[in-house]
């Protein structure tokens, strides 16, 4: 006897080996699989937020203001090293301006140059200026009207005028004297456009304005810096191919503006006698008002570092970045939108498969980080990175990385513990059918044993005439009957010997012969088994069992029928009764028969529902439904692991 429990406890042992393997193998399957879920996942949300966020207007206003930022802080750190003490304003070396300001427009008595006696003061002026030898000259004030001799015949003289088309150009009044456009070295059109924000940040270049008449022949007008520059580039021999011959047509370009001062004089100033002319050697001189007008004046523009500034000086902001090729570039929006595109795919990725803490703080430093690579961009490289889609993609790619991993972990976790409520009870199973194969191989022959002796001694003499070891005898019987019963229950050997089909009619004629119920089998598709795991056949027939039991103790039916069938590829097994039904308000949700029936379909994917039956007038139907294994591992023969895949549906409805 020793011997033989010590195998079947080796037998037993060996069994859990088998199985914690092949359940380690399936757990570490799941999490590599679950990472590579929460990649998909988290990049697919990462691409789909950065077409929505590439594409967003909000998100465009908000770079804007961003990019302000980033000025004023490149402001603020260039200031403090430049001139230490000291505002840190570098004083240009290209650029110098005549005033018409409030003292020259007092001390000339005229506003506007649209008359003779004014056109004639600004050829003196121009005189004066020519005679310092500068680069060009550039006049940024209003000439509409006739135009002087004495004035057209400095722009003859020296050529080298740049004219601003002044006004909004909605007419041909609104144009200086064609002989002025025809004797100027070349003209623009001096308004500077604004961005959604309200700031002027982009360059004035390579967006021509359609705004001419048929009277001028003007039918592109470029922006007056850009005028400017093609003359500069011209006298002083610069290469064609530079930056602005470089930028695309959906390439942002912003001025660099900087803290710079540009020598300053007024106009009344240049018609002193002892005025030195020598200043404006080389330079390129702007002839335009500074008039410090009211804040609704709109030759007064926002820019980052000068507040509302008049227009010269930002039409010289950007021909000084021109020239010293210090353009702030930016990404081609296609490009642009590419690059999104893979951070969000990036960020999307990286936030799905970090648990929480490490999550968030990745999401933090990579904020900063953006920002700060941003910023030393911007003031080293002139490169305007975009940041605010970006950082927008990292906050919802933070909430984003959360749902998909606590969605995927709660799957995952849901997984691991159907693996590990399939092995308790594989586990289970052989503990039962070890205590089986012990009562069988152990307590059976020793209640024979007993019952033998009983016999011995009922031959005997002195008991023939007594009752008690008739009664023995009996009570013996009984037992043994019972003891044969429970080791069935516990390990149905019907199941191996016999096979699936017959075991569960088997069932059947059990349920007819110890109760008074009319109960049949039909088997419609006449197979004596199905292509499913053994462990999916024990627990059908537990399931079979505990139905069986339920109509048994509780439904006072009369009729029982189980029908077996195969449709569709699935194994159907239906358990009809014609008792009293199924009253879901009196059905409690911690019922051990419903909830074992419940446990064992999700152990091996089966769906169960309960519902009226179509050929009794009362009584409940009970369908079981599993997939048979295909042979390309979908079915229930693969064992562990699909759980998650299949639902059990118990579906009840009041029976009348």
């Amino acid at each position: 006897m020793f011997v033989l429990r010590q195998s079947d406890d080796e037998a037993q042992k060996a069994s859990l080996k088998r199985l914690d393997p092949l359940t380690r193998a399936a757990t570490l399957k799941g999490r590599h699989g679950l990472v590579f879920q929460r990649l998909f996942w988290g990049a697919l949300a990462g691409c789909l937020m950065a077409v929505f966020f590439g594409d967003s207007p909000l998100l465009e206003n908000l770079e804007l203001s961003m990019l302000d930022w980033r000025y004023r802080i490149a402001d603020r750190l260039e200031s403090g090293g430049l001139h230490p003490g000291s505002s840190g304003q570098l004083t240009s070396r290209d650029i110098s301006i005549v005033a018409f300001d409030d003292s020259s427009q007092f001390d000339l008595g005229f506003p506007r140059f649209n008359d003779e006696q004014a056109q004639d003061t600004l050829a003196q002026v121009l005189d004066t200026v020519e005679s310092g030898k500068p680069a060009l000259v550039a006049v940024d004030l209003d000439l509409r009207g006739a135009a002087s001799v004495h004035l057209l015949k400095v722009f003859r003289r020296y050529r080298n005028v740049v004219l601003a088309v002044f006004g909004s150009l909605e007419g041909s009044s609104d144009l200086p004297d064609a002989a002025f456009l025809e004797h100027a070295r070349a003209y623009g059109y001096d308004e500077l456009g604004r961005e959604s924000n309200g700031m002027v940040l982009a360059l004035p270049v390579n967006a021509p304005n359609e705004m001419g008449t048929q009277e001028s022949g003007l039918t592109q007008v470029p922006s007056l810096t850009e005028a400017v520059m093609g003359v500069y580039r011209d006298k002083k021999g610069l290469s064609a191919g530079d930056q602005l011959r470089s930028l695309s047509l959906d390439q942002p370009a912003y001025i660099n503006f900087k803290r710079i001062s540009y020598p300053l004089v007024s106009m009344s100033d240049v018609l002193a006698e002892s005025f030195d002319s020598g200043q404006f050697k080389d330079r390129v001189v702007f002839i335009a008002p500074t008039l410090i007008g009211r804040r609704q004046d709109p030759s007064h523009v926002v820019t980052p570092l000068r507040g509302r500034s008049p227009e010269v000086f930002v039409h010289a902001d950007a021909l000084s970045t021109l020239m010293n090729d210090e353009i702030v570039y930016s990404y081609p929006k296609a490009i642009a939108h590419h690059i999104l595109i893979l951070l969000g795919a990036a960020f999307g990725a990286i936030s799905s498969v970090l648990p929480m803490g490490k999550r968030a703080l990745c999401s933090l430093a990579g904020g900063v980080l953006l920002t700060l690579v941003a910023q030393i961009a911007f003031q080293v490289f002139h490169m305007a990175l975009p940041v605010v889609a970006p950082l927008a993609m990292l906050g919802s790619g933070f909430i984003m990385g959360t749902v998909i991993f606590l969605d995927t972990d709660l799957r995952q976790r849901n997984k691991e513990l159907a693996l590990a409520r399939e092995s308790m009870q594989v586990r289970a199973e052989e503990e039962r059918k070890r205590i089986a194969e012990d009562l069988h191989d152990e307590t059976l022959p020793a209640l024979s044993a007993v019952a033998r002796m009983v016999d011995e001694l009922y031959t005997t003499d002195d008991y023939k005439k007594s009752s008690v070891p008739e009664r023995m005898r009996a009570r013996l019987d009984a037992t043994i009957q019972e003891m044969r019963r429970v080791i069935n229950d516990l390990h149905p050997s019907i199941l191996e010997t016999m096979g699936f089909v017959p075991a569960l009619e088997n069932l059947v004629t059990i349920l007819s012969r110890e109760g008074s119920i009319d109960a049949s089998f039909s088997d419609r598709a006449g197979q004596d088994d199905y292509d499913i795991s053994d462990f999916a056949r024990l627990q059908l027939y537990r399931i079979v069992q505990e139905g069986l039991n339920n109509v048994q103790k509780h439904s006072c039916a009369e009729k029982v029928e189980v029908r077996i069938q195969q449709q569709d590829n699935c194994l159907e097994i239906s358990i009809m009764d014609d008792g009293r039904g199924i009253d879901p308000k009196l059905i409690r949700r911690d019922s051990h028969g419903l909830l074992n029936i419940r446990h064992r379909a999700q152990l091996i994917g089966a769906q169960v529902e309960w519902r009226k039956p179509q050929q009794f007038e009362t009584g409940t139907e009970m369908r079981i439904r599993i997939a048979l294994d295909t042979g390309d591992g979908a079915g229930p023969g693969t064992g562990a692991g699909q759980v998650d895949t299949q639902t059990t549906q118990i579906g009840m409805e009041r029976q009348t």
